[in-house]
C-alpha cells in the first residue's frame, strides 16, 4: 500500500553559531622625537630593482564561506511488503436466483452475502517526485492474494444446503496522490504532511464447493472500484546527527467509493451450466491507518541520497453496503509491514 511520507532536505543538526570578531584597538604611535633628526645620507639605487614590499601591508581579507547547494528537486523509489489478516464478505446465489427463480414453484431463491476469515499478503512500490520540496507527486501499485475457507449458503430455501468451500482473491491497486509537506518544519523535529489522490482497484474472487448430486459449485466475482482517498501523516524525530535519523511516524486515511461487481456461478461436473452473470453495485467507505519507526541514512557529504526503512503495523477497516435490503458489512485487514527506499535530491 503506498504508504507517502515527508521529504525534509533540510540539515538534520543545526549549524553551529560563527562566534563574532572581536575588534582590535589601533597600535599606539610613538610620538616624534623633540629634535629634527639628521637627513640620511641617500644611497644610489639600481633602475632594476624592485621595491620592496612594505612591513606593515594590510592583511588580505578571508574569503566567504561557500553557500550551501539549494536543491530543488527530489526523486524517491520504495518497496513495501504487508502480511495481514482479517475477515471478508462474499457474496454467493445471486445469479443462481436471477436464473432459477422462473424455474422454482414460488421462487423465493435470493443472494446472500457471508463473511470469512482470511489471510493476506501485499507486495508493491511507489515512486515520488517533488519539485521545491512542498509540492510532491506520488505513483504507487500494489498486488494482494487472500485466501480462505466459508459456508456458502445459496439461498433459505432447502433447495440446496449450506456448503463449505475455499476461496481466493488477487486484488491490484493503483493510486495516485497529490502531497503537500509544511515548508516551515523541514528539518525540525515534528514535521507533517497533507495528501489526497484516487485509486483504483481491481479484484478477482474464485469460491468453488462440492454439492452432492449435483456435482461442483464455483464463483468467480470481478470487481472493480473506485475510490477517493484524503490522509495526513506526522513525523517526530527521537534521535538525529549529520548522517542519521530515527524517528516515529503516524499515518491516517479516510476514503470513500463505489464498487461495481459482475458474478458468475456455474455447475461443472455433472450439469455444465453455467449461469447468465449478474452485476450489483455497492457503497464503501473506511479508512486506513499505520504507526511506524523509521530509519534514515545520509549517504556522502553533500547528503543527496537518503536511505530510509520502516517497520511498523497497518490496520484498514471498510464497510461495504449491498444491495436487494442486505444491509451494510464490515471488513477488517491488520498486520505487520515494512518498508525501504532510496531518496535523491538534485
Amino acid at each position: 500500500m503506498p504508504p507517502g511520507y515527508p521529504s525534509l532536505d533540510a540539515p538534520w543538526t543545526a549549524p553551529a553559531k560563527q562566534k563574532k570578531a572581536k575588534p582590535v584597538a589601533p597600535a599606539a604611535v610613538e610620538p616624534a622625537p623633540s629634535t629634527p633628526a639628521p637627513a640620511p645620507t641617500p644611497t644610489p639605487v639600481a633602475e632594476s630593482a624592485a621595491p620592496e614590499p612594505s612591513a606593515a601591508a594590510a592583511p588580505t581579507q578571508a574569503a566567504p564561506p561557500l553557500q550551501p547547494r539549494i536543491r530543488k528537486s527530489e526523486v524517491s523509489v520504495s518497496g513495501d511488503f504487508f502480511l495481514g489478516q482479517g475477515n471478508v464478505t462474499l457474496p454467493f446465489g445471486f445469479s443462481l436466483a436471477n436464473a432459477l427463480n422462473p424455474l422454482v414453484p414460488g421462487g423465493g431463491l435470493h443472494g446472500t452475502v457471508n463473511k470469512a476469515d482470511r489471510t493476506s499478503d501485499y507486495y508493491g512500490a511507489t515512486i515520488s517526485y517533488s519539485y521545491g520540496a512542498a509540492w510532491f507527486l506520488d505513483l504507487a501499485y500494489a498486488h494482494g492474494s487472500s485466501s480462505g475457507n466459508v459456508p456458502v449458503s445459496l439461498s433459505s430455501s432447502s433447495l440446496f444446503e449450506t456448503l463449505n468451500s475455499s476461496f481466493s482473491i488477487n486484488d491490484d491497486w493503483y493510486q495516485a496522490y497529490i502531497r503537500y509537506t509544511f515548508p516551515s518544519l523541514r528539518g525540525k523535529r515534528l514535521s507533517a504532511y497533507l495528501r489526497a489522490g484516487i485509486s483504483y482497484v481491481q479484484a478477482r474472487l474464485t469460491d468453488a464447493a462440492p454439492i452432492p448430486a449435483f456435482g461442483v459449485y464455483s464463483e468467480t466475482d470481478r470487481t472493480d472500484d473506485l475510490l477517493g482517498n484524503i490522509g495526513f501523516g506526522v513525523f517526530y524525530s527521537l534521535y538525529a546527527s549529520r548522517h542519521v535519523r530515527l524517528g516515529v511516524q503516524v499515518e491516517g486515511e479516510g476514503f470513500y467509493g463505489r464498487r461495481s461487481q459482475n458474478i458468475t456461478e456455474s455447475f461443472v461436473n455433472d450439469f455444465g451450466l453455467v449461469l447468465s452473470p449478474v452485476s450489483i453495485n455497492n457503497d464503501l467507505y473506511g479508512g486506513i491507518g499505520r504507526g511506524a519507526v523509521r530509519f534514515e541514512y545520509r549517504l556522502g557529504h553533500t547528503g543527496a541520497f537518503k536511505l530510509f526503512a520502516d517497520g511498523g503495523m497497518q490496520g484498514r477497516f471498510d464497510m461495504i453496503s449491498y444491495p436487494s435490503g442486505l444491509g451494510s458489512f464490515n471488513e477488517m485487514l491488520w498486520g505487520p509491514y515494512i518498508k525501504a527506499g532510496l531518496r535523491y535530491a538534485f
